[in-house]
């Protein structure tokens, strides 16, 4: 039986972290090699229980590449898996950043695994995001959307997604590389220094209410907790019938935006307005207002702007392909260990009570 190899790119990120201690913590893999632009040594007192490696590397340099590769061709006997996390997680960048990180740093990352030989690579999985699917306004499917929802994103973060899930299906198809794909709802957990992670922080200084927006009753929020995205990635890494396809990754329980507003304001002692929705229109011309303001005190906010527009949406997705896939290998009821968000919501805030703020 081969040994098994796990790549993680993007190691030294908030979800890439998480996903080296599942690795090193474990006993799915052999052997562990980390990748990031940076460097880290956060992750040393590992290495004494199985082979780890950490390699400075940015996707976008052949050079860097080659030594990446290098590295890898280090583990003759090792099937390798990758766990695509690294990119540029900036809703406000540049769309010519966006691709040149998300779009041809993946496509380099794939052309470099078929030099190594497709029949090395036991999976390739790549973090996407519902970001796909746009404003979940089509007029041609229905909600809950599901992995055959009408893909329209509405800016250049989920556009790049869009075509590195394109060139990695290509390959799949062509080159006969095993790829999975991973449309994730909004990752939330412990130490998370964006999106989600922020608003929380943010609420429980008292900094920010947690804001009902829009049609905060109707509109749905897709949540999933960052110890459940490496999950199901492992999962995913070993099942056969994944290969080629996507999953919807998001809790079990569509909570609407009041709901889970509602609850974060509670566990916070911070409530929410409880009989007011602030009109989209408002909070639309709000986020322009922000983003100038930043703009003119050469910052960023606090906040992705673009992430207050997302709190408009009814982002209502479908977990049931992944959650057949689950069963279908014996995991009843399911995958997830926080498939009700609210109780992931609960863990979270009691450990930024404990520990230190992000």
């Amino acid at each position: 039986m081969p040994k098994s190899l796990l790549l993680i790119t993007g190691a030294s990120g908030f979800v890439g972290s998480h996903a080296v201690r599942f690795a090193l913590e474990g006993f799915n893999y052999d052997a562990v090699v980390c990748t990031d632009v940076q460097t880290s040594d956060q992750y040393g007192y590992w290495t004494a229980r199985k082979l780890w490696r950490y390699v400075q590397a940015d996707l976008t340099k052949p050079e860097d590449l080659e030594n990446l590769r290098k590295v890898l061709e280090e583990f003759p006997e090792h099937q390798i898996t990758v766990w695509h996390i690294g990119g540029c997680f900036n809703y406000a960048a540049p769309r010519e950043l966006l691709y040149r990180v998300n779009v041809l740093g993946t496509k380099n990352l794939a052309e470099m695994l078929l030099k190594i030989g497709a029949a090395k690579i036991q999976r390739l999985i790549f973090w996407s995001g519902g970001v796909v699917y746009g404003n979940f306004d089509s007029l041609d499917a229905s909600l809950p959307a599901d992995e055959n929802y009408p893909v329209n994103p509405q800016n250049d973060y989920g556009w790049s997604k869009k075509e590195a899930e394109d060139w990695l299906l290509f390959f799949n198809r062509q080159f006969a590389l095993p790829v999975t794909i991973m449309r994730l709802a909004a990752i939330y957990g412990p130490n998370a220094r964006y999106g989600m992670g922020v608003a929380l922080w943010l609420n429980d200084q008292g900094l920010l209410a947690p804001m009902l927006a829009g049609n905060a009753k109707k509109n749905h929020v897709a949540l999933i907790h960052v110890e459940d995205v490496v999950r199901v990635a492992d999962f995913l890494s070993e099942a056969k019938e994944s290969n080629g396809e996507i999953y919807n990754v998001v809790d079990d329980i569509p909570y609407t935006v009041k709901q889970a507003s509602e609850f974060i304001g509670e566990r916070l002692n911070n409530k929410p307005f409880s009989s007011f929705s602030l009109p989209g229109w408002v909070l639309r011309t709000l986020i322009k207002l922000v983003q100038k303001r930043a703009k003119q005190l050469g910052g960023k906010p606090s906040i992705d702007p673009e992430l207050g527009n997302m709190v408009l949406l009814d982002a209502w997705m479908s977990n049931k392909k992944l959650r057949d896939l689950g069963m279908r290998h014996g995991h009843i009821p399911g995958l997830l260990k926080y498939w009700d968000s609210l109780r992931g919501l609960a863990d979270t805030i009691e450990r930024y009570k404990k520990e230190a703020r992000p």
